[in-house]
């Protein structure tokens, strides 16, 4: 059903004109406490492919995540349906990663090579687990007080899942 309804929503941002983007905040917006409606998860795990020249960021969020053991994240395989699908971009706009849900085919996280090609690896590790959290269906938390955290949705360079994400994930899973 909630599939539907998330099927529904974007035809409806759709049709009145409005961009992705917002249909994604208005998704984001019904998320109970600090998770999202959706996810990247199916049946317990996220298959993930694409390319990126940042797989050892990928590694390291894979590894993070992987630690809590609820959901299994690996890579495809010839056998299994890609939930997740990585790649790089270059954009002149500021962010360093984001995540995309699509209820037809493949989630999506993007590394912006233009940010990220400069950046420290703690920096480029944090925005690869940051993005592989929403994927898991954890929300951005907006609050300073939450700027220890991988989930804290404004610039910071934890590079590892601390206890609150730890709570926000074994709420959702």
């Amino acid at each position: 059903m909630k599939v539907l309804g998330n099927v529904l929503l974007c035809g409806l941002a759709i049709f009145i004109g409005t961009s992705f983007w917002v249909y994604s905040g208005v998704l984001a917006a019904t998320g109970a406490g600090h998770t999202l409606t959706y996810s990247s998860v199916d049946n317990g795990e996220i298959r993930y492919g694409g390319s990126t020249k940042y797989s050892t960021n990928r590694t390291h969020a894979n590894s993070q995540w992987n630690s809590l053991s609820s959901v299994d994240i690996l890579p495809d395989s010839a056998t299994a349906i890609q939930d997740l699908t990585y790649s790089d971009v270059y954009s002149t706009e500021t962010f360093s990663g984001t995540w995309s849900y699509n209820a037809i085919g493949a989630d999506s996280i993007k590394f912006n090579d233009r940010v990220m090609q400069d950046r420290k690896s703690t920096w480029n590790n944090k925005t690869a687990t940051h993005e592989l959290g929403h994927a898991l269906g954890l929300d951005d938390h907006d609050s300073s007080s939450y700027s220890g955290i991988i989930m804290y949705g404004s610039s910071s360079e934890v590079q590892n899942i601390q206890a609150h994400d730890k709570e926000d994930y074994n709420d959702r899973w």
